[in-house]
């Protein structure tokens, strides 16, 4: 392999590969070639070595423009001609495997865990759509673990301190062998602490934590949906290993509206309307989150007919303008005229020259017919 291969060979892929084209083929070759899976096998460290440089280059736009213009002359110096080790490699690449402790690492040791963040909380909050649209505040007692005071969240009786682990030497993780894979898993001994305790403290029981009741204060934006999550970060629980506090992360349920249905944005609302409002037109006042406002009814208007009242909806949570009411036109037909009403239907009736007897069909029934 003295001679330096062709970057888009060594990957397998065109010349006119895209950027998703390339990672995916390093990272096959990556994961075949790695010296954990093949160890004492030179050739495969050496083709592991030659795809990573060959990565390097053609996944940097700027040193592929040279690479495709020039060759490897092109490339910057020392671009592209390998790295001493694995360990280098994955310093290098290990964001496209999931970063540090991605299945990349897991499966070959690579990087290092970090202290694990502090337990998140769950909170449940009830809205309606009135504060859907305005946004709202909440005040929740919350019960909650803090550090404890006496061992300052080691979990050692006040004296003492925790041991490194013997298992995994104080690193919190064992390396296995798995089908020929060598992967990392937590130490089943200390939890992944790196510690254990000998004597344990006694307020918290050797878990460095005690239960507490805490009040905080949650605002909910406007605009908010049934089943979106609200997190507030760090006001969970701390962490007994030095690593961030968990967050509190609140579950958004929006009530049903006896008039309203939510549409998105935009509320629906049905408006009853007699024949003689839809037929002649009228002004109608429609129940909005605020109040009442008027809409204009147009003579002849049909069932099912929308009409939008701008800006009367709710806010977009991401700050994309209000909604509308939208008013659905429905018309409410009487089962049973009483004999005023009766008579003034008959005249209507008369005037298109029907009978209620013959078989032409009545101006009635086509008004029934049509509004149902």
């Amino acid at each position: 392999m003295s001679e330096r291969r062709d970057y888009y060979d060594v990957l397998g892929v065109a010349r006119d590969a895209t950027e998703e084209d390339i990672k995916k083929a390093y990272r096959k070759l990556a994961f075949k070639y790695h010296p954990d899976k093949n160890p004492g096998d030179k050739e495969a460290e050496l083709r592991f070595k030659e795809a990573a440089g060959a990565y390097e280059v053609l996944s940097d736009a700027a040193k592929r423009r040279k690479y495709d213009q020039f060759g490897h002359a092109g490339t910057d110096a020392g671009a592209g001609q390998g790295f001493s080790n694995t360990e280098d490699i994955m310093r290098h690449f290990g964001d496209i495997f999931g970063g540090a402790g991605g299945i990349f690492g897991e499966m070959f040791g690579g990087g290092q865990r970090g202290p694990a963040p502090g337990r998140s909380l769950r909170v449940h909050l009830d809205l309606d759509l009135k504060e859907v649209r305005t946004g709202a505040k909440r005040t929740l007692d919350v019960k909650r673990r803090e550090l404890c005071e006496e061992c300052n969240g080691t979990g050692a009786k006040k004296g003492t301190r925790p041991q490194n682990c013997t298992t995994c030497s104080g690193r919190g993780r064992v390396t296995i062998n798995h089908g020929g894979f060598l992967m990392q898993r937590e130490c089943p001994h200390c939890d992944g602490r790196g510690t254990v305790v000998k004597e344990k403290c006694k307020p918290c029981g050797g878990d460095g934590l005690v239960a507490k009741k805490r009040t905080i204060e949650v605002r909910v934006p406007a605009g908010v949906e049934d089943g979106m999550e609200l997190r507030v970060q760090g006001e969970g629980e701390p962490s007994t290993e030095g690593g961030r506090r968990g967050d509190l992360l609140c579950s958004i349920s929006v009530a049903d509206h006896a008039q309203f249905t939510r549409h998105g944005r935009d509320l629906l609302v049905e408006l009853s309307l007699s024949p003689a409002q839809a037929v002649l037109g009228t002004e109608v006042e429609v129940p909005t989150l605020d109040g009442r406002a008027s809409l204009r009814i147009p003579a002849g208007t049909q069932p099912g007919a929308r009409f939008r009242m701008r800006g009367q909806g709710l806010p977009d949570v991401h700050h994309q303008g209000m909604g509308d009411i939208i008013v659905i036109a429905g018309v409410d037909i009487p089962k049973k005229p009483d004999s005023a009403q009766r008579a003034l239907w008959e005249q209507l009736l008369n005037s298109e020259g029907g009978s209620t007897g013959g078989k032409e069909q009545s101006f009635f029934r086509k008004v029934t017919r049509m509004f149902e």
